[in-house]
């Protein structure tokens, strides 16, 4: 989830970000900085960059832990394909044959076996554990688990798009901030130099 819970009440956080507009994870969204001045007025630039500068941090590790997870599920939805496949191919053939297989002895070595048709198979869940299934209940099984990893690619693609949303905003948030702070500097300087020179005049 998306936690500000240590600055929860700042005045500040109350503006930048939208908490009543958040996607399935709770991610709030950043507002767009209309008018660069106001905000650096009551707030300072320095403030804004900080604050804009965190989000885009928790924004940036979202992104990274979503792209992980739909790195693995698409490496799972393959694997339960070849399950499905494996099990239809099995199903189709007569009770009491038996096939030629290759199977693999360790990383680098095959070896060919005949086997009966089996009336189960075995299906990994995770965390070493190894179950026997009846075919049917096996394919009910493994087309649930494909259907709810599509499902999840699809909701991570959406938040996906969604973060970056707002990672965009932030970005140009810090930019016009940066820049507005920038051309202040700047007019302080040269507002600063003509008073030197003023000052120097007077004293000629």
């Amino acid at each position: 989830r998306f936690k500000t819970e240590e600055k929860q009440e700042d005045p500040l956080l109350k503006v930048l970000v939208d908490k009543t507009k958040k996607n399935s994870r709770g991610v709030p969204t950043m507002n767009f900085i209309d008018n660069v001045d106001d905000w650096i007025d009551k707030f300072t630039s320095d403030k804004l960059l900080n604050y804009i500068n965190q989000y885009l941090n928790k924004y940036k590790f979202m992104e990274a832990q979503i792209v992980k997870s739909n790195e693995g599920l698409n490496v799972k939805v393959p694997d339960i394909e070849k399950c499905l496949e494996t099990i239809e191919f099995l199903e189709k053939k007569e009770k009491d044959k038996t096939i030629n297989v290759d199977y693999m002895v360790s990383n680098s070595l095959w070896a060919k076996a005949e086997v009966n048709i089996p009336d189960s198979v075995f299906l990994w869940l995770g965390a070493n554990v190894m179950c026997e299934y009846k075919m049917d209940e096996a394919k009910t099984m493994l087309n649930q688990n494909l259907q709810n990893a599509k499902n999840q690619i699809k909701k991570n693609n959406t938040d996906l798009e969604f973060i970056k949303d707002q990672m965009t905003v932030c970005e140009v948030n810090l930019a016009r901030i940066y820049n507005e702070t920038v051309r202040r500097n700047q007019i302080a300087k040269q507002k600063k130099a003509a008073e030197k020179n003023t000052t120097a005049s007077t004293v000629a």
